[in-house]
């Protein structure tokens, strides 16, 4: 789970190459663990809010500034996993075999299982075209054909 963590933030904006099931899997568990105190505060301070304030105002405006300063929290570090989050699923679909584009399914009515589903996926062996490295061009081989050569021989 630390390795494939490792690799969330080191690839962090990494939109070529593949990521495996495991390291899709185990990052996604370990979001979801970070994310289950911020839920549990919200909830308490939710019911600490509704629960307060027939007793006094001050006890839930403290609630409510509790609040503000666990929202401010948990939006930084959604926001920090934003992008290392799409980068790691674009890579798994492209790992699954299908288009990067599928990630657009979590906006549509039940996208977001479809999504799942394909993220479950096994891998795929296919070639990854990897665009930053130059191909190797034989100069022989390249035929340079322009438009008007069929109009020239008529």
């Amino acid at each position: 789970m630390i390795n494939a963590y490792k690799n969330f933030f080191k690839n962090y904006a990494e939109f070529t190459g593949r990521s495996t099931r495991p390291d899709f899997w185990w990052v996604w568990l370990g979001n979801l663990i970070l994310s289950i105190p911020f839920w549990i505060i919200y909830f308490y301070v939710l019911y600490l809010s509704t629960a307060m304030d027939s007793v006094s105002y001050s006890a839930s405006e403290a609630a409510f500034m509790f609040f503000g300063l666990v929202a401010i929290i948990y939006a930084v570090f959604y926001l920090a996993i934003l992008v290392p989050t799409i980068a790691l699923s674009v890579r798994r679909l492209r790992d699954a075999g299908f288009h990067w584009a599928f990630i657009f399914l979590r906006f549509a009515p039940m996208g977001g299982i479809a999504l799942m589903i394909l993220h479950a996926m096994p891998t795929k062996e296919t070639k990854v075209v990897n665009y930053r490295e130059p191909q190797a061009v034989n100069v022989e081989e390249v035929i340079e054909v322009t438009p008007f050569e069929d109009s020239d021989k008529n």
